[in-house]
């Protein structure tokens, strides 16, 4: 695992999943392209939900990034016959409660003291015990998730463009 720096400030890049009944694995990684992405969802994202979800189909929702839609992802997710993807809309992070539960986490992370002075390796740490926070609050991504409806309900009263939920 490796960190980036870019312009003095250190930054992990990392993968994580939600569902009603928690928060799942976390998973930092140095460099996302198609090939580990797809080892991630293989190899974390399926038996991580099987720890939760002993059996039955994985409804899977992703952003509509280049590397979540290469050929090699897509053609592993239609392999895989208890992975049911969910069509989303791009670009649309005010209605994906992942994105939003990114933002949680990021804004757990602002308010640590040691963030201005941080190393890679403290930043890890940091990312990962914020995101155990955030997963042994059920009731944090239960209201995210459960929000879904009123959000989709503001989307199609604001004809598809931003809303302020």
């Amino acid at each position: 695992m490796s960190t980036c720096t870019h312009n003095g400030r250190v930054f992990v890049l990392c993968w994580g999943w939600i569902s009603h009944e928690g928060a799942g694995m976390l998973h930092c990684i140095g460099h996302m392209d198609r090939p580990p992405y797809k080892h991630i969802l293989q190899n974390v994202m399926v038996p991580s939900v099987r720890m939760l979800y002993h059996d039955g189909i994985i409804h899977f929702q992703e952003d509509h990034s280049s590397i979540q839609h290469s050929r090699v992802v897509k053609e592993w997710l239609s392999l895989q016959a208890d992975v049911e993807f969910i069509d989303w809309l791009p670009r649309a992070p005010d209605m994906n409660p992942t994105e939003n539960t990114w933002r949680e986490l990021k804004t757990m992370q602002e308010t640590s003291p040691v963030l201005p002075h941080i190393n890679s390796d403290e930043l890890r740490t940091l990312v990962s015990d914020a995101w155990d926070e955030v997963a042994s609050s059920q009731r944090c991504i239960r209201s995210l998730i459960e929000s879904m409806t009123r959000r989709m309900k503001s989307v199609v009263e604001a004809k598809g463009f931003w809303t302020s939920d």
